[in-house]
């Protein structure tokens, strides 16, 4: 019989890595765009979509900024059907992106090659009022990109993991705090008028 409890995960120490990520410059450079974007778009793959998804719905909800993610599959795979996959992201910019909104793309992809996500980064590139970010796991030669926040992991799961812990984080540097459990149960209580 296995014992279950000497099979631990490697998770990379990735809460340490919270505050190395933080203390790079490309950090506080993608602060400063979050910061002055007024609508912000946040793509991703497999488990980095829904990473993506849950991120927009936490920024939003928690903080003053517009945060996009796109979430339906019906959409998905329309737009997969008819103008392939590698163009989903960029179709849906190019569909709903308003073209005078100041805006930042941040996508999510553990090897910053997948073609969707190099699309929908070339696609904002190409736009005045776009600023745009790859957050990604390990980034190869990622000194010859800009605006890449290259997190040095070896896993998917501990990139997905960190990628999420630094959603909290942007909330926190803009100023605003995350719900504690306690204080949920206890907005709850009280009478809803």
């Amino acid at each position: 019989m296995q014992n279950y409890r000497t099979a631990l995960c490697n998770f990379e120490s990735i809460e340490s890595k919270i505050s190395d990520v933080i203390n790079l410059p490309s950090w506080n450079k993608f602060m400063k765009a979050f910061k002055d974007a007024e609508h912000i778009y946040i793509v991703g793959n497999g488990g980095n979509w829904a990473v993506a998804t849950h991120a927009a719905v936490d920024l939003a909800r928690l903080t003053n900024k517009k945060v996009f993610s796109l979430d339906s599959t019906c959409y998905v795979t329309s737009i997969a059907n008819d103008a392939g996959y590698e163009n989903v992201f960029k179709k849906w910019l190019n569909l709903y992106a308003d073209k005078k909104i100041k805006s930042l793309l941040i996508c999510f992809s553990a090897t910053g090659t997948s073609k969707n996500i190099v699309n929908a980064l070339n696609w904002s590139s190409k736009r005045k009022n776009f600023k745009n970010f790859l957050i990604t796991a390990n980034l190869k030669n990622s000194k010859k990109k800009q605006n890449v926040i290259n997190l040095n992991l070896k896993y998917f799961h501990s990139a997905e993991l960190l990628t999420f812990m630094l959603f909290y984080e942007i909330v926190y540097q803009l100023g605003y705090t995350c719900p504690s459990i306690q204080g949920e149960v206890e907005r709850r209580k009280k009478p809803q008028g």
